[in-house]
């Protein structure tokens, strides 16, 4: 399958975040708890996979460099004019994700990869370029899209589709793109093969309903959200799972 072409200049990733003040600020939330408790000028970040700059507003209050990787330069163009309208100089990465080691030319204390694993075909070879990036004891933040997340666990019990809960990635859409739902325990599988260990894990945007959104406030619901991040991540609840992992 293909990834999206974030090159194509006819598409405009920013506008998808139109209209999902819930789903973004869910993720900021996320982040912040995984993040340094003050501002560390000292520490690195790179943001793997980081168009153009969604969450360089947070990590501005938190790390003195900031790197944003990804393949398309257009997104990487926007990451610096984002950084540049909160006042930060950011440093960018362009290259294949499965070269990212010999790309970089340092190593860094913090990587975050975000909305990004569902386009990967390889995450094993992925997640251990990340770890020859991060520096000893580094802190690696991921996101997935969770495959059996609530509501796909309900459609698939009502339809008696017990095959759906194995550990294999499923796509998500129709179109000839990578576009992956994942297993969570595949993934730590994965991460803990590559060299991490879990230390804390999030479930996000767990109020993401059509219907929710529609009758409950976004304020309310990102109350409830913040609330049960922590309290819903053993039963892999959300869309979203976060992970807080240290390098070994």
């Amino acid at each position: 399958m293909l990834s999206v072409d974030y090159n194509d200049k006819n598409y405009d990733y920013t506008k998808y975040w139109n209209g999902r003040d819930y789903e973004n600020t869910s993720e900021f939330l996320a982040l912040k708890k995984f993040l340094p408790k003050c501002m560390e000028r000292e520490k690195s970040i790179i943001d793997v996979g980081g168009g153009f700059g969604r969450l360089i507003p947070i990590f501005k209050d938190y790390f003195g460099s900031i790197t944003v990787y990804d393949y398309s330069q257009k997104l990487l163009d926007l990451a610096k004019e984002t950084g540049k309208q909160v006042g930060v100089d950011v440093k960018t990465i362009q290259c294949d994700i499965y070269q990212l080691a010999d790309c970089s030319l340092e190593k860094f204390d913090y990587a975050a990869m975000i909305r990004v694993s569902h386009h990967l075909d390889d995450l094993q070879a992925v997640f251990e370029q990340i770890y020859d990036v991060l520096n000893d004891r580094g802190v690696f933040i991921l996101e997935i899209a969770n495959k059996v997340h609530f509501k796909s666990v309900l459609r698939n019990l009502a339809k008696f589709n017990f095959k759906y809960f194995n550990r294999d990635s499923i796509s998500v859409t129709s179109k000839e793109v990578t576009f992956m739902n994942h297993h969570p325990k595949k993934i730590e599988n994965m991460l803990k093969k590559a060299g991490f260990r879990i230390e804390n894990k999030l479930s996000v945007s767990n109020f993401r309903l059509p219907f929710i959104k529609k009758i409950v406030s976004v304020k309310t619901l990102l109350r409830f959200e913040n609330y049960t991040q922590g309290i819903l991540s053993p039963l892999y609840f959300g869309p979203s799972i976060f992970y807080k992992l240290i390098k070994e």
